[in-house]
């Protein structure tokens, strides 16, 4: 019976570089998530729960979002690919915070995994399970975030920011990829064992 495993490269903590290099705390263009549409960009409130070295709060700018006097909606958005791997066996795991409330969407479907207004939700990042509507190929993750109060939208909310860390994704390889992988070692080993007979 094949076993889940790690899947690397695809899913990325926010507030990394293409290498998988933390950026600066603010102002940082990050890699791997977008917010409406455009990049997003590092940006570090005091009352946030620290950053570290593989994992940074995210915003729409550099001074975190504050071009609103009301209750605003974003939508954080990065992909992952499950090409090779059995859908149905995926999982993702991990911790995140938001300023000020969300939920998650995976492939446009409510998860379930959602934070409430208040500072729990950013002074502290939270551990949470994802393990059902993945899909063959590319996925999206996606985050709904809202700026405001949950109970007076009009008032003035201030910052806005969204982190991930810890985020790991695994699966169960298709058959079928194994194995393609199992003759290309193979075939690797055999060509490799060819020079050393010439040498």
């Amino acid at each position: 019976v094949l076993s889940a495993g790690i899947i690397t490269g695809e899913l990325e903590n926010t507030g990394l570089d293409g290498g998988g290099n933390a950026l600066a705390a603010s102002g940082g263009i990050d890699a791997n998530w977008d917010v409406d549409g455009s990049d997003a960009v590092t940006y570090k409130h005091p009352a946030y729960a620290a950053n570290d070295g593989d994992s940074l709060w995210i915003s729409s700018n550099s001074s975190g979002g504050n071009e609103t006097s009301q209750s605003t909606e974003y939508t954080f958005e990065t992909t992952f690919d499950l090409t090779g791997y059995d859908a149905s066996t995926a999982m993702i795991t991990g911790s995140w915070g938001v300023d000020n409330y969300a939920s998650i969407f995976l492939n446009g479907v409510d998860t379930g995994v959602s934070l409430s207004f208040g500072s729990p939700a950013f002074n502290v990042l939270t551990d949470f399970v994802i393990s059902d509507h993945f899909i063959s190929g590319i996925n999206t993750l996606s985050v709904l975030v809202t700026n405001g109060y949950d109970t007076d939208l009009s008032r003035e909310p201030g910052p806005m920011a969204l982190r991930f860390d810890n985020l790991q994704l695994t699966a169960v390889p298709e058959p079928g990829s194994l194995a393609l992988l199992g003759l290309g070692l193979v075939g690797l080993g055999l060509s490799r064992r060819k020079q050393s007979n010439k040498g």
